[in-house]
C-alpha cells in the first residue's frame, strides 16, 4: 500500500455555504454533527458560496423586511438564536466577501480551525449583532483560535487571500451551487449533490448514506471494517 493517494481516490464532503447565510447558520449543528460522524472515513471541504460579495449599496427597508422573515423561518425550523436588533442599524452594507475571507483566510493560517472560525462568524452576526464586514472584528473573532489579530489581518489583506476566496467563489459556481448551503459528495471525478438548500440531520444523513452505498460501496465496507 501506498502512503500517498491521489485526491481524486479519496471521498470528499465538500460544504458550500457562505457566513452571512441564515440557512447556513440554521444548518452549522447538522452539519458539524455529520463531519463529526463521518471523521476519519470522508474527506471534508468547505468551500465559501458567496451569498452578496462585493455589495455596496447599503439594505433598503424593503430588503430588511424579506431578511427578517427568512431569519424568522430559520428561527422557527433550526431553533438557532438570533439578535434581531440588527435591523435597527442604518445604512449597514451587507457585503459577505469580508466574512468569506476571514474563513479562507483561517484554512492557511490554522486549516484545523476553519469550521470553528465559520461558525465562530456565523454566531457573532447572527446571535450577537456583531458587524462582521468589519476586519477588526474578524480578527478579533480569529484570536479565538490562536491566531494573533496583526498576524490575520496582514494575511487577510493580502492580494492572495482575496484571489483565493474568488477562487472559492468560482467553485462554488462550477458546482451549479445555486442556493446555500450545499453539499456535494466527490468521488473519483464524479460530483453528487447530497442536499441543496437546508435539511434537518436525519434526512441529511439517510441521504448520504444511500448515495455513499451507489458511488463507493466497496470503499465503504472496507472502512467500516
Amino acid at each position: 500500500m501506498t502512503e500517498k493517494h491521489d485526491l481524486l481516490d479519496i471521498i470528499h464532503l465538500i460544504y458550500v455555504m457562505d457566513p452571512m447565510c441564515s440557512w447556513c447558520y440554521g444548518f452549522a449543528p447538522v452539519i458539524k454533527r455529520l463531519v463529526e460522524e463521518k471523521e476519519g472515513t470522508i474527506q471534508f471541504k468547505m468551500v465559501m458560496g458567496g451569498l452578496r460579495p462585493g455589495t455596496e449599496k447599503a439594505l433598503e427597508p424593503q430588503m430588511k423586511e424579506t431578511i427578517k422573515h427568512h431569519w424568522q423561518d430559520v428561527e422557527k425550523i433550526t431553533e438557532q438564536p438570533f439578535d434581531y436588533s440588527f435591523f435597527d442599524r442604518e445604512d449597514f452594507v451587507y457585503d459577505t466577501e469580508p466574512a468569506c475571507r476571514a474563513v479562507v483566510t483561517m484554512r492557511y493560517l490554522n486549516p484545523e480551525k476553519e469550521m470553528e472560525m465559520a461558525e465562530a462568524v456565523q454566531s457573532a452576526f447572527y446571535a450577537k449583532n456583531n458587524d462582521v464586514t468589519r476586519s477588526e472584528m474578524l480578527a478579533s473573532i480569529a484570536y479565538q483560535f490562536g491566531v494573533e489579530e496583526d498576524d490575520f489581518l496582514n494575511k487577510f489583506n493580502s492580494e492572495e487571500m482575496k484571489e483565493k476566496t474568488q477562487q472559492d467563489f468560482t467553485i462554488a459556481h462550477h458546482l451549479q451551487a445555486t442556493a446555500f448551503p450545499s453539499l456535494y459528495l466527490l468521488n473519483g471525478t464524479s460530483i453528487h449533490l447530497i442536499s441543496r438548500g437546508y435539511r434537518p440531520f436525519d434526512g441529511m444523513k439517510a441521504h448520504l448514506e444511500r448515495v455513499l452505498q451507489q458511488v463507493a460501496p466497496d470503499k465503504e465496507q472496507s472502512q467500516g471494517e
